[in-house]
């Protein structure tokens, strides 16, 4: 009987429902089980373009007041977007529990929704723009910001990114970031290992370093390959004689040989190596180091030793180069040097040297060194270049962490300084620096980094920037201080700050880049693993190895330099 009447009652409250077009603001918004509304800017900025696009669900009571039951957030935000009206489902007021009957509703409008996933959301903006709607008007239709509809429509064109997107593995923004890396290995399990965490700028910023690294690597290869040199991919044994390194090469009269030997590329091998070296800023050309007056460092008024050439002419960057290894000695017209000749092997019997008939002659007789000895010897001295040529490498890998963090880093510091007012524990901190180093924001390349991070124009200077503040604007102009000292201190940061391994600057600087990584981490700012290492968090070896693990499969430059070194064995001898 009492469901009977229930539904009588319901049904009849549905037969003398009404929609009407109402007032927002006459709306009363009744008790909601969401405590909190939540209105967010793109929101409000969807019901100002579209309007109420779904009624909003009310009931009229005794006193002709009309109750929202469903669409508070709606409501809410009509009356701050300014609209005159909007739909509203009107139902008559029930002599049922009324307090069971809204809350019931309430959660079971909310229980049961589903929003769009990513993808979803992504075709329905490349449908749009497939309409013939551009990015700003897609934009504006949707109330989102127009890198969203970018993105949107870049994924679009991968197959992979749409397939993390379609998994959930990456968000919208992050499956657009995929798609700069399809071609790149283990770029996909990098990124998503990273999704969702303040880490994934770094990791894209990382990609794209080695990206671009391995393009270049692969650049200088070609040449080399176009003049007919066989390209080496890893580097050869060491004692391998149908691979000989230049430096273990005599000519026919037993005298050491230079690069002027390498005639016909037939006869030789090259391996294309990575290494820093220091360039003329404007042509690009290799500088020797002994024609720099380093005492110019830092320095820009100051002038340089008589033929010698001021710091700020040169840059430092990675550059690739040349090691040549020849492939057939005899042909070439050279010969091997009889040290390397001691312990050589041809690639057949590198696996198993047991003493007999092989090249090595270790065992001579000749001199009064045993043959274990020397080889012991040669053993060394391998390992030792090996350890140089990882010490090497490790510079390379990390500086390039390094330049990949800087962007990272610069652009979490922009938006820092676009406050009204400064972060909490920024005003001790600016005091502790300009104390610690009145001369702090006279440094070189301070005042040019600052305006970069504030976004000035160029031919503008920052002092403009301060005299537009109005009389109230006294808290953007703390933040305006607080753009001075951090752009001092971002100059100091270079892509090199990690070799300081955690110490302080005693000497040179009483504040440096522990103290503004130390700020800007307290600030929300995800370190990179290479910043780590200038906190002593970790140690350059281990972010070196992890970064070697990491992206062995990406970036070839790296893993070479991991192969096993490999010496005839001394166990026969």
């Amino acid at each position: 009987m009492t469901d009977t009447s229930i539904d009588t009652q319901a049904t009849t409250a549905e037969d003398s429902a009404t929609l009407e077009h109402l007032d927002p603001r006459s709306l009363v918004v009744d008790t909601n089980v969401r405590n909190v509304a939540n209105l967010k800017t793109d929101f409000i900025a969807s019901i100002k373009e579209h309007g109420v696009l779904e009624p909003i669900v009310a009931v009229r009571d005794s006193d002709g007041q009309v109750l929202v039951r469903m669409g508070q957030r709606r409501t809410l935000a009509a009356r701050e977007a300014g609209l005159a009206t909007v739909p509203v489902y009107v139902r008559p007021h029930t002599t049922g529990d009324q307090t069971v009957e809204r809350v019931s509703e309430q959660i079971v409008e909310n229980a049961h929704r589903d929003d769009l996933t990513d993808a979803e959301y992504a075709r329905g903006i490349q449908q749009m723009m497939d309409a013939g709607l551009s990015v700003t008007k897609v934009a504006k239709k949707l109330s989102v910001d127009k890198e969203t509809v970018k993105a949107a429509d870049t994924i679009r064109k991968s197959t992979a990114a749409m397939q993390a997107l379609d998994v959930g593995q990456l968000s919208l923004t992050e499956a657009a970031a995929l798609t700069e890396f399809e071609d790149f290995p283990d770029a996909l399990d990098r990124l998503t290992s990273a999704a969702g965490t303040p880490r994934f700028d770094h990791v894209v910023a990382q990609l794209r370093e080695q990206q671009a690294n391995w393009q270049a690597q692969l650049k200088a290869q070609a040449q080399w390959r176009d003049k007919g040199f066989t390209i080496l991919e890893d580097r050869p044994r060491p004692w391998d004689i149908e691979c000989v390194a230049l430096q273990n090469l005599r000519s026919a009269t037993g005298e050491s040989v230079s690069e002027d030997v390498v005639t016909d590329p037939a006869h030789w091998a090259v391996l294309v190596e990575e290494e820093e070296a220091w360039l003329d800023a404007e042509t690009g050309e290799v500088v020797d180091e002994s024609t720099v007056d380093w005492n110019t460092e830092d320095n820009p008024e100051a002038t340089p030793e008589e033929g010698m050439r001021h710091y700020n002419t040169i840059s430092d960057r990675t550059v690739f180069v040349p090691a040549y290894y020849c492939l057939d000695y005899a042909a070439a017209g050279l010969t091997l040097d009889p040290w390397f000749l001691r312990y050589a092997q041809p690639e057949d019997t590198a696996e198993s040297s047991t003493g007999g008939d092989s090249v090595n002659a270790a065992d001579d007789g000749e001199g009064d060194t045993p043959a274990a000895e020397v080889l012991t010897e040669a053993q060394q001295q391998e390992q030792e270049a090996q350890d140089q040529r990882r010490a090497r490498r490790k510079v390379i890998a990390l500086n390039r962490l390094g330049e990949a963090a800087t962007g990272v880093r610069r652009e979490f510091v922009t938006k820092l300084l676009t406050r009204k007012t400064l972060p909490k524990g920024a005003s001790i901190f600016i005091a502790e620096c300009l104390f610690r180093e009145p001369a702090l924001i006279n440094d070189y390349h301070a005042a040019a980094t600052t305006n970069d991070l504030l976004g000035v124009p160029k031919g503008q200077e920052m002092r403009k920037f301060i005299t537009d503040l109005p009389p109230t604007g006294d808290g953007r102009a703390q933040v305006l201080i607080l753009a001075v000292v951090l752009g001092a201190l971002e100059a100091r940061t270079t892509k090199d700050a990690w070799r300081s391994g955690g110490a302080r600057p005693f000497m040179r600087y009483s504040v440096g880049s522990i103290d503004y990584l130390a700020f800007l981490a307290e600030n929300g700012y995800q370190l990179a693993e290479v910043e780590r290492i200038i906190l002593g968090e970790r140690t350059e070896d281990e972010v070196y190895d992890e970064t070697l693990s990491a992206s062995a499969a990406a970036d070839t430059s790296d893993s070479l330099d991991e192969d096993a070194v490999e010496v005839p064995s001394t166990e026969h001898e």
